[in-house]
């Protein structure tokens, strides 16, 4: 009992201590003070700086104060407060897991900031919105915010939201597995935060950059961070959040180092506060971690409760990316139980069912899992199909220790297909990958792996090496389920040797360790209970003794209460007894006068008894009157309410009318705008049909001419040969211009694999007139001979420059052009080359692709052909760039993507 009742008291400090927060207290109390005061634009800065200080802190005083400064900043018309007040609400929406109203305000708050040029709530608001974007895994949004927010902040007028831009750019990079960046980024954010005069920021980088230390298995580098993170944080007891991070990762590294008690205890203040402050995707972390901790641990049913916890809170707020990698977790923990079937089930619904912005790394996670559920259940094909693709993914983003798992997985699956010297080699590459990733995990697996090949090659010296290894590694990350199979491989091994005391001792070794995991979990589980017992008995008792006090309180108020009667009653008899006093002398004084009074007062009374009757008939005429004027008043009355009524109907139909004439500008706007584009493309259409056409036109017109004027036979067959040839060619070129049409709403339809030296000789051909036989045209298509593009625009496009670099031909010497592909980043690289006139491109830099454009006057043309050019290459989503010098040349160069093979079949 002593070492739980330990623990217990020190969970009970650790609340106490979180629960003492008289840093912040005083710094909200004097702003609530303030604030009773305070007036006009003044309240609507202190109701925000309030908003800022309550987020993660009181869910109830964040809205209250958020919605009292924006409903008086509009009151106000103070613009300025309104939106610190818009961007403050998108804070505590953003970390509330409420994304989509996160963004709207955080946009509303940015926008109302540039109009009153606060630049700094508008940086301050790219900055959230970047933290937004990375939550919901949206990259490229996320750092485009962050850069415009550095580009605001780097004149370092804020220097504490230029280190959050540095530090969450970091999280960014490391999410892409640009471990380089990452450190870099993260350096500059710590760097900046040294400086600052409040060091919580600094804990918040440390605590990062501890959490990357312990992620890469430098636990003694991440235990350094972290005790410079705990002795600030001890000079800063209000910053709860950053104290409960501290301990979450101190509870990582004394799970790592085997001390469970105090880490559970960590784990359990760390786990209380987040549900307390609504940091439910910090808690959904925790809980996870937890579950991984567990399941490391062998201890998987303690593992499962922690995963399906998180699980439930993950999709019932909308995570989507947790819910995928804590489904993943759940079916790796059956997995580890041998439940295959339902270890499959579960990534068979992850990977079906997975989030459209989701990390690779994630991906290649679920499909290592479906691989080696797929070994165990003898699926050999399916899964080395699902490793290999886990394997491309985590070699396109360097993970060298995923990677060193994946290879572990396809040892054991080359193993099971008696593959050893395959097996043998691919578990020395992932012990190479390994020691670099410094993966204790897969070092120790690794290592069994190949002892337990060397075992049954026969080679028991090495085997007997590597199990030593394996076991050393076991033992430092407390990795149960590879020692047993280390012992079930050494009892085996030898038993070979003949050592059968030492094989039955090793055996005994295994049957002890799997009973251990066993006992540990059932001693949790007794724990847990007893843990729960206390706290619902010290539960109990706070409540009874709240009862108690609750009597005493009541006692003592009416006590007090009757206190107060008691002297009020005092009180005021002593005040009636002393009135009663004048009131007798008064009366003594004027008793003898009021006496000589009454007689007159007699008769008096007389003369009004006779006005008083003359007074009633006088009454009753005006209570007549009065009913009149009544009625009166009733009808007007009824007049106005109808009034009031028709006022009402008009103004509502008033503003439905308004409504309606709204909504048909609107329209009438969009449909203005659609005809515009349809316009824009149909004088597109006709420029490239009047520029396609005109040579095979001109052509067939003087084939014909010859064709008529001919009187020998041979040669008029040849001629109409000719013609036959050129009106194939134009009729290849109108079916590519119906293409172009359809191209305009469907341009993944018609793309197909393209030959480039075909569509090269057909262009050649198109232009032969234009040709005399002097000109060298040199086509070397050998490193990329075709690609998948849209073969009309892509003919369109070669067709153009050729007839551009013919046109343009320097007259001082023999026309030359060479053109070129390959394939450099995934991207389609055309070059067009001649040694023509040439032009200057940095004086027409502006006009260089634009319609009716000519650079050169003494040759024939309209200035369309680099217009389209432009024109079908944006279609195609591609690049072109050009470099000229004037009487050398001109080369143009051409960057499209690269279509997949997939992608073609799923068009088709």
């Amino acid at each position: 009992m002593r070492p739980r009742n330990t623990r217990w008291l020190f969970g009970l400090l650790l609340s106490l201590c979180a629960a003492a927060a008289p840093g912040q207290g005083k710094i909200t109390d004097s702003l609530e003070h303030k604030l009773e005061r305070a007036k006009g634009w003044a309240k609507v800065d202190i109701l925000n700086q309030l908003t800022y200080e309550f987020i993660s802190v009181d869910n109830d005083k964040v809205q209250l104060y958020s919605n009292q400064a924006l409903k008086l900043s509009r009151t106000l018309h103070y613009t300025k407060g309104e939106g610190v007040a818009h961007t403050y609400r998108g804070v505590y929406e953003y970390l509330s897991g409420q994304f989509a109203e996160a963004h709207r305000s955080l946009h509303t708050g940015m926008n109302l900031s540039k109009e009153m040029g606060d630049k700094q709530n508008v940086g301050y608001s790219l900055l959230q919105l970047g933290n937004c974007s990375l939550e919901e895994v949206n990259m490229d949004s996320a750092f485009l915010f962050f850069t415009k927010a550095r580009e605001i902040f780097k004149d370092s007028s804020s220097p504490n939201n230029l280190s959050k831009v540095y530090r969450n750019l970091s999280a960014l990079y490391g999410q892409r597995f640009q471990q380089d960046s990452q450190q870099f980024y993260l350096d500059r954010s710590i760097v900046i935060r040294r400086l600052l005069p409040d060091k919580t920021l600094l804990v918040d980088a440390l605590a990062l950059q501890a959490t990357n230390k312990l992620n890469a298995g430098n636990l003694a580098g991440a235990e350094v961070l972290l005790r410079e993170a705990e002795e600030i944080i001890e000079h800063y007891p209000e910053d709860l959040e950053n104290l409960h991070d501290v301990r979450h990762i101190r509870a990582l590294i004394l799970f790592q180092k085997g001390n469970f008690e105090e880490a559970s205890v960590l784990f359990d203040s760390a786990r209380n506060y987040y549900f307390k402050t609504s940091l439910l995707r910090k808690y959904v972390t925790l809980l996870t971690d937890l579950g991984k901790v567990f399941s490391d641990r062998g201890e998987y049913e303690l593992a499962l409760n922690n995963l399906y916890d998180a699980l439930r809170l993950s999709q019932l707020r909308g995570f989507e990316t947790e819910t995928y990698i804590i489904r993943n977790r759940i079916g790796r923990v059956n997995y580890q139980l041998g439940d295959m079937t339902q270890a499959l089930r579960l990534t068979n619904e992850s990977l079906h069912s997975r989030p459209k912005k989701l990390l690779t790394s994630e991906l290649a996670e679920a499909l290592t899992l479906k691989g080696v559920v797929q070994t165990e259940l003898r699926d050999f094909d399916e899964a080395k199909f699902c490793l290999d693709s886990a394997f491309r993914i985590y070699k396109r983003v360097n993970n060298e220790k995923g990677m060193s798992e994946i290879l572990m997985s396809l040892a054991e699956l080359e193993t099971n297909l008696n593959h050893y010297p395959k097996a043998l080699e691919l578990y020395g590459e992932s012990l190479k990958l390994a020691a670099v990733a410094n993966n204790i995990y897969a070092l120790a697996l690794s290592n069994w792996g190949m002892g337990d090949l060397y075992f049954r090659l026969g080679h028991y010296a090495k085997a007997a090496s590597y199990l030593d290894r394996s076991e050393e590694y076991c033992k430092l990350i407390h990795a149960h389920e590879t020692l047993i199979r280390n012992y079930t491989t050494r009892r085996d091994l030898l038993a070979a040797q003949k050592r059968y005391e030492d094989a039955l001792k090793f055996s005994m070794l295994a049957s002890q360790l799997k009973d251990s995991i066993h006992h540990v979990d059932l001693a949790r589980r007794f724990v847990n209970l007893e843990k729960i017992q206390e706290i619902e008995q010290r539960d109990r008792n706070i409540k009874s003794l709240q009862k108690d006090k609750q009597l005493a309180d009541d006692k003592i108020t009416l006590q007090e209460s009757r206190l107060r009667q008691q002297y009020i009653l005092l009180v005021t008899g002593f005040f009636c007894i002393a009135l009663l006093v004048v009131m007798v002398v008064i009366y003594s004084r004027f008793y003898r006068r009021i006496k000589s009074l009454n007689v007159v007062i007699t008769d008096k009374n007389k003369r009004i008894a006779a006005q008083a009757s003359k007074l009633q008939e006088v009454n009753g005429e005006l209570n007549r009157l009065y009913n009149e004027v009544s009625e009166q008043k009733e009808e007007i009355q009824a007049q106005a309410n109808e009034l009031t009524e028709s006022n009402k109907s008009i103004i509502t139909m008033n503003q439905g009318l308004e409504r309606i004439i709204a909504q048909k500008t609107v329209e009438l706007r969009s449909t203005n705008d659609e005809l515009a584009k349809h316009n824009n493309e149909l004088l597109q259409f006709s420029y490239t049909v009047s520029h396609n056409l005109r040579g095979p036109v001109a052509r067939l017109l003087g084939l014909s001419t010859l064709a008529h004027s001919e009187t020998d036979m041979a040669q008029a067959r040849q001629w109409l040969s000719l013609i036959n040839k050129t009106a194939g060619e134009l009729d290849l070129i109108i079916r590519d211009l119906s293409k172009v049409l359809d191209l305009r709403n469907e341009p993944q339809q018609y793309r197909e694999r393209v030959g480039l030296d075909q569509e090269w000789r057909q262009s050649v051909s198109l232009l032969q007139e234009s040709l005399t036989g002097h000109e060298e045209i040199i086509a070397n298509f050998n490193d990329l001979p075709t690609i998948i593009t849209v073969r009309a625009m892509l003919q369109s496009i070669l067709y153009n420059l050729l007839s551009n670099a013919i046109k343009y031909r320097s007259p001082d010497r023999n026309l030359r052009v060479t053109a070129l592909s390959r394939c450099i980043n995934g991207k389609a690289i055309l070059e067009i080359t001649d040694n023509g006139l040439g032009f200057n491109p940095q004086l027409h830099k502006e006009k260089l692709f634009k319609l009716y454009t000519r650079f050169h006057s003494h040759v024939e043309g309209r200035g369309l052909g680099l217009y389209l050019v432009k024109s079908q290459v944006d279609l195609l989503h591609g690049t072109i760039e050009v470099e000229s010098t004037p009487g050398h040349g001109t080369s143009f160069r051409i960057v499209l993507p690269m279509v997949a093979e997939e992608v073609l079949h799923y068009a088709g």
